[in-house]
């Protein structure tokens, strides 16, 4: 029986294998996920968030904010629907220019929290209003003692 992958990469850096063959490993390897994302998207998707969080803890990369965002959706103000971001990363990193978050966080989790908070919250609180409850509910919740809050609201969704 041919030995499994994990074992196969563990053994090869074990034994003082090359960073450059390493990386034709990876490369390999995705021609195998983007069959994986081909058949079944849910199940890829879910193996890229495993990686991800594997790779940035429970925090965003930049690729996968905008990943998450882009599904959001939400009504608005003015009765319509309205998909992706409610905030640009601009506007977001303007508005919460004076504000301090915990050790870790990524400027893609703040992307990612203040949008799931203006998309959930835009047709009964100001934007204003948005800005000073994301920043309490996400990043200032003195009973949620783990880190990554918003990474696991939103793994929780999937």
């Amino acid at each position: 029986m041919i030995m499994d992958y994990k074992k196969m990469i563990k053994d090869y850096a074990d034994n003082g294998g090359s960073v450059d063959k390493m990386w034709a490993s990876v490369d390999i390897t995705e021609d195998a996920m983007d069959y994986i994302k081909d058949i079944d998207p849910e199940k890829y998707e879910c193996l890229m968030r495993k990686l991800s969080e594997a790779l940035y803890g429970k925090h965003y990369s930049e690729e996968m904010a905008r990943a998450d965002v882009a599904k959001m959706h939400y009504i608005g103000k003015d009765g319509a629907e309205h998909h992706g971001a409610y905030w640009t990363i601009e506007e977001i990193d303007a508005a919460t220019a004076n504000k301090s978050f915990p050790k870790g966080t990524t400027k893609w989790d703040v992307f990612v929290a203040y949008n799931a908070f203006g998309a959930d919250l835009n047709a009964v609180l100001s934007d204003a209003d948005i800005v000073k409850a994301a920043y309490a509910f996400w990043f200032d919740d003195e009973d949620w003692k783990t880190d990554g809050k918003i990474w696991d609201y939103m793994s929780a969704n999937k």
